[in-house]
Protein backbone atom coordinates (compact mmCIF):
# COMPACT_ATOMS: atom_id res chain seq x y z
CA UNK A 1 0.00 0.00 0.00
CA UNK A 2 1.63 3.08 -1.06
CA UNK A 3 1.92 5.89 2.13
CA UNK A 4 0.57 9.12 2.09
CA UNK A 5 3.99 10.50 1.79
CA UNK A 6 4.78 8.83 -1.65
CA UNK A 7 1.33 9.33 -2.55
CA UNK A 8 2.15 13.46 -2.18
CA UNK A 9 5.84 13.52 -3.62
CA UNK A 10 4.51 12.13 -6.57
CA UNK A 11 1.61 14.57 -6.85
CA UNK A 12 4.61 17.15 -6.78
CA UNK A 13 7.11 15.48 -9.19
CA UNK A 14 4.92 14.67 -12.18
CA UNK A 15 3.98 18.31 -13.19
CA UNK A 16 7.33 19.60 -12.73
CA UNK A 17 8.65 16.90 -14.80
CA UNK A 18 6.34 17.62 -17.45
CA UNK A 19 7.43 20.99 -17.44
CA UNK A 20 10.85 20.18 -17.54
CA UNK A 21 10.42 17.80 -20.51
CA UNK A 22 8.25 20.15 -22.47
CA UNK A 23 9.39 23.51 -21.09
CA UNK A 24 12.80 23.51 -22.80
CA UNK A 25 11.61 23.01 -26.29
CA UNK A 26 9.28 25.60 -26.17
CA UNK A 27 10.96 28.43 -25.31
CA UNK A 28 14.03 27.96 -27.57
CA UNK A 29 13.95 30.53 -30.56
CA UNK A 30 13.33 28.92 -34.15
CA UNK A 31 15.55 30.54 -36.34
CA UNK A 32 15.17 29.70 -40.13
CA UNK A 33 18.10 30.41 -41.79
CA UNK A 34 17.65 29.79 -45.83
CA UNK A 35 21.38 30.28 -47.89
CA UNK A 36 22.93 29.34 -51.15
CA UNK A 37 23.81 25.92 -51.59
CA UNK A 38 27.06 26.57 -51.70
CA UNK A 39 27.19 27.36 -48.00
CA UNK A 40 25.96 24.44 -46.78
CA UNK A 41 28.70 23.02 -45.19
CA UNK A 42 29.60 26.06 -43.60
CA UNK A 43 26.57 27.04 -42.16
CA UNK A 44 25.81 23.54 -40.95
CA UNK A 45 29.09 24.17 -38.99
CA UNK A 46 28.55 28.19 -38.08
CA UNK A 47 24.84 26.78 -36.58
CA UNK A 48 26.82 24.10 -34.26
CA UNK A 49 28.76 26.48 -33.19
CA UNK A 50 26.46 29.68 -32.76
CA UNK A 51 23.86 27.41 -30.65
CA UNK A 52 26.70 26.30 -28.09
CA UNK A 53 26.75 30.16 -27.19
CA UNK A 54 23.28 30.82 -27.41
CA UNK A 55 21.28 27.31 -26.63
CA UNK A 56 17.91 29.47 -26.51
CA UNK A 57 18.08 29.71 -30.27
CA UNK A 58 17.37 26.61 -32.71
CA UNK A 59 18.63 27.71 -36.37
CA UNK A 60 17.27 25.26 -38.89
CA UNK A 61 19.49 26.12 -42.00
CA UNK A 62 17.59 25.67 -45.96
CA UNK A 63 19.76 25.66 -48.75
CA UNK A 64 18.78 25.62 -52.56
CA UNK A 65 20.47 27.78 -55.37
CA UNK A 66 19.82 31.39 -54.24
CA UNK A 67 17.82 32.40 -57.22
CA UNK A 68 15.59 29.96 -55.39
CA UNK A 69 16.23 31.28 -52.38
CA UNK A 70 15.33 34.68 -53.19
CA UNK A 71 12.02 32.90 -54.33
CA UNK A 72 10.77 30.76 -51.87
CA UNK A 73 12.01 32.26 -48.82
CA UNK A 74 9.69 34.77 -47.91
CA UNK A 75 6.92 32.31 -48.32
CA UNK A 76 8.84 29.73 -45.96
CA UNK A 77 9.12 31.83 -43.03
CA UNK A 78 12.85 33.05 -43.20
CA UNK A 79 13.94 35.07 -40.85
CA UNK A 80 17.43 35.65 -42.89
CA UNK A 81 19.04 34.52 -46.21
CA UNK A 82 22.71 34.76 -47.77
CA UNK A 83 22.57 34.60 -51.15
CA UNK A 84 25.83 33.78 -53.73
CA UNK A 85 24.87 37.13 -55.38
CA UNK A 86 24.27 39.96 -53.07
CA UNK A 87 22.11 42.02 -56.09
CA UNK A 88 19.60 39.44 -55.55
CA UNK A 89 18.29 41.14 -52.45
CA UNK A 90 18.38 44.37 -54.15
CA UNK A 91 16.04 42.80 -56.98
CA UNK A 92 14.19 40.50 -55.49
CA UNK A 93 14.13 41.56 -51.98
CA UNK A 94 13.71 44.73 -51.69
CA UNK A 95 11.51 47.17 -50.57
CA UNK A 96 8.78 44.55 -49.56
CA UNK A 97 11.26 42.00 -47.62
CA UNK A 98 14.20 43.78 -46.49
CA UNK A 99 15.90 47.23 -47.11
CA UNK A 100 20.23 46.23 -46.67
CA UNK A 101 22.51 43.55 -47.43
CA UNK A 102 25.81 43.16 -46.59
CA UNK A 103 28.88 41.45 -48.62
CA UNK A 104 30.86 39.10 -46.50
CA UNK A 105 32.35 36.97 -48.38
CA UNK A 106 33.80 35.82 -52.12
CA UNK A 107 34.70 32.89 -54.25
CA UNK A 108 35.34 32.28 -57.50
CA UNK A 109 34.70 29.76 -60.39
CA UNK A 110 36.33 26.80 -61.20
CA UNK A 111 36.62 23.31 -63.34
CA UNK A 112 36.17 20.16 -60.99
CA UNK A 113 36.67 16.92 -62.20
CA UNK A 114 37.19 13.42 -60.22
CA UNK A 115 39.82 10.58 -60.49
CA UNK A 116 37.65 8.66 -63.08
CA UNK A 117 37.20 11.89 -65.52
CA UNK A 118 38.96 11.45 -68.97
CA UNK A 119 42.17 13.63 -70.20
CA UNK A 120 42.06 14.61 -66.38
CA UNK A 121 45.95 14.44 -66.97
CA UNK A 122 45.99 16.70 -69.74
CA UNK A 123 43.49 19.55 -68.98
CA UNK A 124 45.36 22.65 -67.96
CA UNK A 125 44.10 26.66 -66.89
CA UNK A 126 45.08 27.05 -70.43
CA UNK A 127 43.64 24.19 -72.54
CA UNK A 128 40.45 23.55 -70.58
CA UNK A 129 38.53 24.12 -73.44
CA UNK A 130 40.17 22.42 -76.40
CA UNK A 131 39.32 19.37 -73.71
CA UNK A 132 36.00 19.77 -73.14
CA UNK A 133 35.08 20.19 -76.60
CA UNK A 134 36.53 16.89 -77.40
CA UNK A 135 33.41 14.89 -78.48
CA UNK A 136 33.87 12.05 -75.88
CA UNK A 137 34.35 14.47 -72.68
CA UNK A 138 30.77 15.58 -70.95
CA UNK A 139 30.43 18.77 -68.55
CA UNK A 140 27.91 20.19 -67.00
CA UNK A 141 26.68 23.41 -64.97
CA UNK A 142 24.25 24.53 -62.71
CA UNK A 143 20.98 26.06 -64.06
CA UNK A 144 20.79 29.86 -64.64
CA UNK A 145 17.60 30.52 -63.73
CA UNK A 146 17.75 28.56 -60.21
CA UNK A 147 21.61 29.10 -59.01
CA UNK A 148 23.75 32.46 -59.67
CA UNK A 149 26.83 29.63 -60.30
CA UNK A 150 24.71 29.18 -63.74
CA UNK A 151 24.83 32.45 -64.77
CA UNK A 152 28.25 32.98 -63.46
CA UNK A 153 29.77 30.68 -65.41
CA UNK A 154 27.98 31.76 -69.04
CA UNK A 155 29.51 35.15 -67.59
CA UNK A 156 32.83 33.45 -67.26
CA UNK A 157 32.64 31.82 -70.46
CA UNK A 158 32.82 34.68 -72.63
CA UNK A 159 35.97 36.54 -70.54
CA UNK A 160 37.36 33.40 -71.62
CA UNK A 161 36.51 33.73 -75.20
CA UNK A 162 38.02 37.49 -75.39
CA UNK A 163 41.04 36.51 -72.87
CA UNK A 164 41.99 33.47 -74.41
CA UNK A 165 40.66 34.27 -78.54
CA UNK A 166 39.27 37.39 -79.39
CA UNK A 167 42.19 39.23 -77.93
CA UNK A 168 44.68 37.95 -80.05
CA UNK A 169 42.38 38.42 -83.09
CA UNK A 170 41.11 35.01 -83.38
CA UNK A 171 37.07 34.89 -83.87
CA UNK A 172 36.54 31.24 -82.71
CA UNK A 173 32.74 31.85 -81.33
CA UNK A 174 34.22 29.92 -78.37
CA UNK A 175 30.79 30.45 -75.87
CA UNK A 176 28.61 29.34 -78.70
CA UNK A 177 30.87 26.03 -78.78
CA UNK A 178 30.55 25.17 -75.26
CA UNK A 179 26.63 26.06 -75.13
CA UNK A 180 25.98 23.94 -78.35
CA UNK A 181 27.58 20.64 -76.80
CA UNK A 182 25.86 21.06 -73.16
CA UNK A 183 23.08 19.03 -73.21
CA UNK A 184 20.03 20.27 -70.91
CA UNK A 185 20.19 16.66 -69.13
CA UNK A 186 24.05 18.00 -68.11
CA UNK A 187 22.47 21.31 -66.59
CA UNK A 188 21.84 21.01 -63.00
CA UNK A 189 19.62 22.96 -61.11
CA UNK A 190 22.26 24.04 -58.17
CA UNK A 191 25.92 23.02 -58.34
CA UNK A 192 26.13 20.75 -55.07
CA UNK A 193 23.18 18.67 -56.93
CA UNK A 194 25.54 18.61 -60.05
CA UNK A 195 28.76 17.82 -58.19
CA UNK A 196 26.41 15.07 -55.86
CA UNK A 197 24.40 13.53 -59.05
CA UNK A 198 26.59 14.18 -62.01
CA UNK A 199 29.98 14.53 -61.31
CA UNK A 200 30.58 11.89 -58.51
CA UNK A 201 28.28 9.41 -60.38
CA UNK A 202 30.73 10.07 -63.18
CA UNK A 203 27.32 11.09 -65.57
CA UNK A 204 29.48 13.83 -66.15
CA UNK A 205 33.77 14.38 -66.12
CA UNK A 206 33.70 18.32 -65.21
CA UNK A 207 32.08 20.83 -63.47
CA UNK A 208 31.90 24.15 -63.67
CA UNK A 209 31.64 25.33 -60.08
CA UNK A 210 32.20 27.85 -56.98
CA UNK A 211 36.07 26.74 -55.75
CA UNK A 212 34.24 25.99 -51.88
CA UNK A 213 31.82 23.31 -53.58
CA UNK A 214 34.94 21.62 -54.99
CA UNK A 215 36.56 22.10 -51.59
CA UNK A 216 33.84 20.59 -49.55
CA UNK A 217 33.42 17.66 -51.77
CA UNK A 218 37.16 17.11 -52.12
CA UNK A 219 37.27 17.31 -55.62
CA UNK A 220 40.17 17.79 -57.52
CA UNK A 221 39.78 21.49 -59.72
CA UNK A 222 41.57 23.23 -62.27
CA UNK A 223 41.82 27.15 -61.11
CA UNK A 224 40.61 29.73 -63.80
CA UNK A 225 42.88 32.74 -64.90
CA UNK A 226 41.84 35.71 -62.64
CA UNK A 227 40.29 37.06 -65.66
CA UNK A 228 37.71 35.07 -66.27
CA UNK A 229 36.96 33.14 -62.89
CA UNK A 230 34.72 36.11 -61.14
CA UNK A 231 36.77 35.88 -57.80
CA UNK A 232 39.07 39.47 -58.11
CA UNK A 233 37.64 42.47 -56.78
CA UNK A 234 40.06 44.71 -58.39
CA UNK A 235 39.12 43.31 -62.19
CA UNK A 236 35.81 44.38 -61.34
CA UNK A 237 35.60 46.77 -65.00
CA UNK A 238 36.93 44.18 -66.55
CA UNK A 239 34.15 41.75 -65.56
CA UNK A 240 31.89 43.90 -66.24
CA UNK A 241 32.54 43.93 -70.07
CA UNK A 242 30.45 40.45 -70.21
CA UNK A 243 27.20 40.05 -70.10
CA UNK A 244 25.32 36.62 -68.93
CA UNK A 245 21.27 35.86 -69.32
CA UNK A 246 19.42 35.81 -66.11
CA UNK A 247 15.93 35.25 -64.66
CA UNK A 248 14.16 39.01 -64.31
CA UNK A 249 11.60 37.26 -61.86
CA UNK A 250 8.92 37.83 -64.09
CA UNK A 251 8.79 35.16 -65.88
CA UNK A 252 11.42 36.24 -68.20
CA UNK A 253 15.38 36.98 -68.46
CA UNK A 254 17.60 40.08 -68.60
CA UNK A 255 21.26 40.26 -69.33
CA UNK A 256 23.10 40.43 -66.03
CA UNK A 257 27.17 42.61 -66.18
CA UNK A 258 29.75 40.66 -65.01
CA UNK A 259 30.73 40.92 -61.28
CA UNK A 260 33.25 39.95 -58.73
CA UNK A 261 31.26 37.31 -57.12
CA UNK A 262 30.16 38.46 -53.73
CA UNK A 263 27.93 36.97 -50.93
CA UNK A 264 25.18 38.79 -49.71
CA UNK A 265 23.39 38.32 -45.84
CA UNK A 266 20.25 40.37 -44.58
CA UNK A 267 17.38 40.09 -42.18
CA UNK A 268 14.01 40.16 -43.29
CA UNK A 269 11.95 43.15 -41.68
CA UNK A 270 8.95 41.02 -40.48
CA UNK A 271 11.16 38.16 -38.87
CA UNK A 272 9.49 37.68 -35.30
CA UNK A 273 13.15 37.07 -34.03
CA UNK A 274 15.12 40.26 -34.72
CA UNK A 275 17.32 39.67 -31.87
CA UNK A 276 18.34 36.44 -32.75
CA UNK A 277 18.74 37.15 -36.55
CA UNK A 278 20.97 40.07 -35.62
CA UNK A 279 22.93 37.95 -33.57
CA UNK A 280 23.47 35.32 -36.19
CA UNK A 281 24.34 37.86 -38.85
CA UNK A 282 26.87 39.41 -36.27
CA UNK A 283 28.32 35.70 -35.64
CA UNK A 284 28.78 34.98 -39.54
CA UNK A 285 30.82 38.00 -39.63
CA UNK A 286 32.61 37.44 -36.57
CA UNK A 287 36.25 36.07 -36.90
CA UNK A 288 35.06 32.65 -35.63
CA UNK A 289 32.34 32.78 -38.35
CA UNK A 290 34.38 34.11 -41.29
CA UNK A 291 37.18 31.57 -40.03
CA UNK A 292 34.48 28.28 -40.30
CA UNK A 293 33.99 30.07 -44.09
CA UNK A 294 37.73 29.93 -44.54
CA UNK A 295 37.63 26.59 -43.87
CA UNK A 296 35.88 25.95 -47.17
CA UNK A 297 37.49 28.66 -48.90
CA UNK A 298 35.53 31.20 -48.65
CA UNK A 299 37.60 34.37 -48.91
CA UNK A 300 36.07 36.98 -46.31
CA UNK A 301 35.65 40.61 -46.88
CA UNK A 302 37.18 42.35 -44.08
CA UNK A 303 35.56 44.86 -43.37
CA UNK A 304 32.54 43.52 -44.77
CA UNK A 305 30.88 45.80 -47.61
CA UNK A 306 27.43 48.02 -48.15
CA UNK A 307 26.64 48.38 -51.89
CA UNK A 308 25.71 51.77 -52.74
CA UNK A 309 21.32 51.46 -52.65
CA UNK A 310 21.48 50.39 -48.94
CA UNK A 311 22.73 51.67 -45.62
CA UNK A 312 24.84 50.20 -43.25
CA UNK A 313 22.78 48.55 -40.47
CA UNK A 314 23.35 50.06 -36.77
CA UNK A 315 23.85 46.89 -35.82
CA UNK A 316 26.71 46.50 -37.85
CA UNK A 317 28.25 49.31 -37.35
CA UNK A 318 31.49 47.75 -35.91
CA UNK A 319 31.73 45.26 -38.72
CA UNK A 320 30.47 46.62 -42.16
CA UNK A 321 31.26 49.74 -44.21
CA UNK A 322 30.10 51.29 -47.15
CA UNK A 323 31.36 49.91 -50.20
CA UNK A 324 32.50 53.25 -51.89
CA UNK A 325 33.92 54.02 -48.33
CA UNK A 326 36.80 51.13 -48.59
CA UNK A 327 37.73 48.71 -51.62
CA UNK A 328 37.17 44.78 -50.67
CA UNK A 329 39.92 43.19 -48.40
CA UNK A 330 39.62 39.66 -49.95
CA UNK A 331 42.64 37.83 -49.72
CA UNK A 332 43.88 36.07 -52.59
CA UNK A 333 42.79 32.41 -53.99
CA UNK A 334 44.55 29.66 -51.87
CA UNK A 335 47.20 27.61 -54.41
CA UNK A 336 48.03 25.70 -56.43
CA UNK A 337 46.25 25.64 -59.80
CA UNK A 338 44.86 22.26 -59.27
CA UNK A 339 43.52 21.38 -55.55
CA UNK A 340 41.33 19.27 -53.68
Amino acid sequence: MTSPKRTLLAALVAPLSVLLATGCGETRTTLRVFGADSLAASFREIEGAFEKLHPDIDVQVNTLGSVMVARVAPERGADLVALADHRLVEKVLTPKHTSWVVKFVTTEIVLAYTTASKRRADITPDNWFDILLDPQIRYGCARPNQDPCGYYTRISWQLAQNHYLTSRGQTRPLVKQLIDQLPPERIARDANALVGEQLNMARIDYAFVYRTHAVDHKLPFITLPREINLGDATLANLYAAAEGTAPDYKGGSEMLKGAPIAFGISIFDNTPHPKAAKAFVRFVLSDQGLAILERSQFRPIRPALVPPWSQVPEFLSDLAVPENAQAPAARPAAKPTTGS
